[in-house]
C-alpha cells in the first residue's frame, strides 16, 4: 500500500520520487528523501533504482554508496540521535513494522507494530507520532513507545501528514492542508499548543515538509509554487521571529525538496532533478557551495 509520500506527490503535484504511485508504476528516483545522521556527514536515503523503494546510505562527499534494507512493502527512515542506527518502518497494508538496524554491523532488531503510516521515534524513544486516515483527511496519532494509549492530536477539520520530533524532543512540526492553502505547523510534544508557523504567499508556494534545525529553534521546508509548474525552492523560517527566506532561489521549472539539516547547521542535503532525474543534493544555507551527491558523473 502506498505510504504518505506518494499521497503529496498525486495530491500537491510534488515530491516526483513518488509520483503516480496510486495509479501506475513509481517514476524512477535514483536518490531521494535524505536524512542526514546527527553525528557524521553521512546521509540515508530512498532510491527504487532496483524495482522498489529501499534505504541506501552514502557520505556526504559521494562515497561509500550501499543499499541497506531489502523489504517488501513501503520502507521509510529516520536517524537515531545518536547517528549509530537506523529506524526504519515497513508498511503492509494498514500497519507499519517498525525496526532499528545498525548500519555499520547489519544488526537488527524488531521494535513492533503500528496502526498508521510513518511511524516516528521520539529522542527519548518514550513517544511515537504517525499518520492514520484516508489520504484526503489524515490526522496525526501520538501513543507511547510501544504503541500504546493511542490518541489524536490533529483536528479533524485539517488533513495533516508527516509529523517530525524536534531534537530537544519538545515539539512536532508537520504539513497542513486545508482549503486556504498548505503550511507548516508546530505542536508540543504532548500534542497541545498547534500553531502555524509558515506564513507564505500563493505567489512564494504551499510550505511543507518541515526538517528540525538542530538547535531546534529553525525549519528548513520546502515550497512548491503553482507557477512554472513543476517548481520548488528551499526555505527557512526561524520559529522565534516568524521570518522566512529561500535558501537557494530560482524560476526554472525544478524540483528542490524534503531538505535534512547537517549536524552544523549551514548546510542542508536534499532532493532534487534539477539534473534531469532525482538525486541527493547538498546546499549551503547561504545558497553557496551547491553539489550533487548521488548518481554518475558526480
Amino acid at each position: 500500500m502506498p505510504r504518505l509520500r506518494f499521497l503529496l506527490a498525486a495530491l500537491c503535484s510534488i515530491l516526483t520520487i513518488r509520483v503516480g504511485a496510486q495509479t501506475s508504476a513509481p517514476a524512477p528516483v535514483n536518490g531521494g528523501f535524505p536524512l542526514v545522521s546527527p553525528s557524521a556527514p553521512r546521509i540515508l536515503f530512498e532510491s527504487n533504482r532496483t524495482g522498489k523503494t529501499q534505504l541506501w546510505i552514502i557520505s556526504a562527499d559521494g562515497t561509500g554508496e550501499r543499499q541497506l534494507t531489502n523489504r517488501d512493502g513501503d520502507v521509510s527512515g529516520q536517524w537515531a540521535p545518536d547517528g549509530k542506527s537506523i529506524f526504519y518502518s515497513v508498511m503492509i497494508r494498514d500497519t507499519s513494522w517498525l525496526y532499528e538496524l545498525w548500519p555499520d554491523s547489519s544488526r537488527e532488531r524488531t521494535i513492533g507494530a503500528f496502526t498508521g503510516r510513518g511511524p516516528q521515534l521520539s529522542p527519548a524513544r518514550t513517544r511515537v507520532v504517525y499518520d492514520v486516515g484516508p489520504w484526503t483527511a489524515s490526522h496525526l496519532v501520538l501513543t507511547d513507545g510501544q504503541g500504546r494509549g493511542g490518541r489524536q492530536v490533529t483536528d479533524d477539520s485539517l488533513t495533516v501528514w508527516r509529523g517530525v520530533w524536534s531534537p530537544n524532543g519538545r515539539e512536532l512540526a508537520y504539513t497542513v492542508s486545508k482549503k486556504s492553502g498548505m503550511s507548516v505547523w508546530v505542536m508540543n510534544e504532548d500534542g497541545s499548543n498547534p500553531h502555524q508557523v509558515t506564513h507564505l504567499t500563493p505567489e512564494e508556494g504551499r510550505a511543507q515538509m518541515p526538517a528540525w534545525h538542530p538547535d531546534s529553534h529553525q525549519l528548513a521546508f520546502q515550497a512548491n509554487a503553482n507557477s512554472p509548474k513543476g517548481k520548488s525552492t528551499l526555505w527557512l523560517v526561524n520559529l522565534q521571529t516568524t521570518g522566512a527566506r529561500e535558501i537557494a532561489p530560482h524560476t526554472e521549472a525544478f524540483l528542490d525538496e524534503t531538505p535534512s539539516w547537517f549536524s552544523d547547521g549551514r548546510r542542508v542535503a536534499f532532493q532534487s532533478n534539477r539534473s534531469g532525474r532525482m538525486e541527493i543534493w547538498t546546499v549551503n544555507t547561504d545558497g553557496s557551495n551547491l553539489q550533487r551527491v548521488t548518481g554518475p558523473g558526480r
